[in-house]
């Protein structure tokens, strides 16, 4: 499905680009030649965000305007305020990177899993800044590494730094898109800037087109990585809320819940009394790890507030 708006006549044909960054009524579409225009937009057309497919037509060597909006494989949002607020689409990775400064909530990691697993989205788990020693934090992430990984999610340990773990992530990203998503200060910057070499020569050109003069960090971007895919760099946040998801969902992004669900003695089980909790039981023989089903209920429990 296709949104439109009717144009004069005069502008240029109309070709397919891809939405790159978006900057209020602004938004810089790249062409299959991989030139960068500053386009407008008619408000019919919806939200467009960062990744959209779109079909625009020039106006002259810099300036366009948006004309449709592809159907969209998936749409990555988050809430804002009463509402979801979308701020990516087309994604095929999400890129949950945490850190051992800060150290992560012991939920955080889950909001986002529940979250790919809901948009049927691979995820991949990154630790950034593992050439630092944290002995503490190292332990406590590495003792859920296998837990993850039985799971089937890619887990991977990088440095900005020192490069570890680079090429491996660029590997899996291989005419794919993926999104750097997690709290501020992991350093999702530093990692961009060794994935994409001209990571700020990009955002330069951008800003320059745009005309705002400097770098936006509230602005989610697409990038291209040399030899690789495309990577959407968004804003962190400190805390990632799953209310705009329902229970079930949430329950869903558990992965190894699911074969236990139906076997509550209750169909209404609140997963807590173990005499008739069969997520309780999996728990205690160790099925379940204990603190995924612990972060099951915090979550749930934010829902109902």
């Amino acid at each position: 499905m296709v949104k439109r708006l009717t144009l004069n006549q005069s502008l240029g044909l109309e070709q397919p680009g891809r939405l790159i960054a978006h900057y209020g009524t602004t938004v810089i579409v790249e062409n299959q030649a991989g030139q960068l225009y500053r386009c407008r937009f008619r408000q019919n057309l919806g939200t467009l965000v960062t990744g959209d497919e779109i079909l625009w037509q020039p106006i002259d060597d810099e300036t366009g305007v948006v004309v449709a909006c592809q159907t969209r494989r998936s749409t990555i949002s988050r809430p804002d305020k009463h509402s979801t607020k979308p701020i990516a689409s087309n994604v095929d990775v999400l890129i949950v990177v945490l850190a051992l400064e800060p150290l992560p909530r012991q939920t955080t990691l889950d909001r986002y899993l529940i979250l790919a697993q809901s948009l049927n989205l691979e995820a991949i788990i990154v630790i950034n800044k593992c050439d630092l020693a944290y002995p503490e934090a190292v332990q406590m992430l590495r003792s859920q590494s296998a837990i993850y990984q039985q799971l089937g999610y890619t887990w991977l340990e990088v440095s900005s730094h020192t490069g570890e773990g680079i090429a491996k992530l660029a590997q899996i990203l291989i005419e794919k898109t993926g999104i750097l998503m997690g709290q501020s200060g992991v350093g999702k910057s530093s990692l961009l800037n060794v994935l994409v070499p001209n990571a700020k020569a990009q955002t330069q050109e951008l800003s320059k087109l745009h005309r705002a003069g400097r770098h936006t960090t509230t602005t989610t971007r697409l990038y291209h990585i040399p030899n690789s895919g495309q990577i959407i760099d968004s804003p962190g946040i400190q805390a990632f809320n799953l209310r705009h998801l329902d229970k079930l969902t949430v329950l869903a992004g558990f992965k190894e819940f699911l074969p236990f669900i139906n076997q509550c003695k209750f169909r209404n089980c609140g997963h807590l009394d173990a005499r008739v909790c069969a997520l309780q039981e999996a728990s205690k023989l160790g099925k379940i790890a204990p603190f995924r089903l612990e972060n099951y209920h915090t979550l749930i429990n934010e829902l109902v507030k």
